[in-house]
């Protein structure tokens, strides 16, 4: 009979995979089914993306040229063109760009400070009703917006903003959602750097501005991006109470572009479309790391 020798068994052994590496090689099995995923997810989301933008490029005949049957061809124009750029900006897309700009940087400047004090004194004050105005301020934002446009419509008539900077302005800037972000984080500053300036005498305000706002700044940059991006994003309520030309925002001229010749222009809405999701790209990615820092410093995590 047969026996296996030592070396036989030290050289079987030698091909056995450890425990921990076996391990190992499931999880990365795993990290690179779920990579796989998210990678094809990605391209099905960026692929339309990519037409729309290198459609902007195209003229109004060649838009559909290469889609129908569809080639690769469609998302790289033989021809690029800024036509399409340059008549947009024939009809004052650029006049509602920067109507949005002023509108979203106001609100920014000023919600900030509505949310930052509000939170403050939600996170470290004491008066009477506390709890129950914090709850409503949780409320106000899981109540969906299409219920609050009549009320706010009908209010902002009454007072007379139809049409003005007001009615545009006013009623984003006690944001819900940015005044629970604020609180949240302020409730995280250790209750030492609070008790060391009242203590030597400082007042709410003073420790407000020198303590406390210094170092929020992922909170302040959540907020700023919240803010702004909501009325970057905002459609309906800026067409109910503005539609005014003078007025117009990047959204509604999006919508209204080739409405008054009946026609469809695709190259220009394509063109206005590509102008209008570059400024929150642009706007995301540098500020990412704060935005994400803010949410998880705010208690949001759980």
């Amino acid at each position: 009979m047969h026996q296996d020798s030592p070396s036989d068994h030290d050289s079987a052994r030698g091909f056995r995979l450890e425990p921990a590496t076996i391990t190992r090689l499931r999880k990365w099995r795993r990290y690179a089914l779920l990579y796989c995923l998210l990678i094809a997810l990605a391209i099905l989301i960026l692929l339309p993306i990519a037409w729309i933008i290198a459609s902007s490029f195209t003229t109004r005949e060649t838009v559909w040229k290469n889609v129908l049957p569809f080639s690769w061809r469609a998302f790289f124009p033989t021809e690029p063109t800024l036509d399409a750029y340059h008549a947009i900006f024939e009809k004052d897309f650029g006049r509602a760009l920067l109507n949005t700009f002023f509108l979203g940087a106001v609100t920014v400047v000023v919600g900030i400070a509505v949310g930052a004090m509000a939170g403050f004194a939600f996170a470290r004050l004491q008066f009477r009703g506390k709890n129950l105005l914090f709850a409503l301020v949780v409320f106000s934002f899981m109540i969906p917006g299409d219920l609050t446009v009549i009320p706010s419509f009908v209010l902002v008539r009454d007072l007379g903003w139809l049409n003005t900077w007001q009615g545009l302005i006013v009623p984003g800037l006690a944001n819900g959602i940015v005044i629970f972000l604020f609180r949240q984080f302020f409730a995280e500053i250790p209750q030492d750097l609070i008790d060391a300036p009242r203590v030597d005498g400082a007042t709410w305000t003073q420790v407000f501005l020198r303590i406390v706002l210094p170092i929020s700044l992922p909170a302040v940059i959540s907020a700023g991006v919240i803010l702004f991006l909501g009325q970057w994003n905002n459609f309906f309520w800026p067409l109910l109470v503005a539609p005014t030309p003078e007025l117009r925002v990047v959204q509604v001229a999006v919508s209204i572009i080739g409405v008054e010749q009946q026609v469809s222009l695709w190259e220009q809405m394509f063109a206005s479309s590509t102008l209008a999701m570059l400024v929150p790209v642009l706007l995301i990615l540098p500020f990412q790391r704060y935005y994400v820092g803010g949410i998880l410093g705010s208690g949001l995590k759980g």
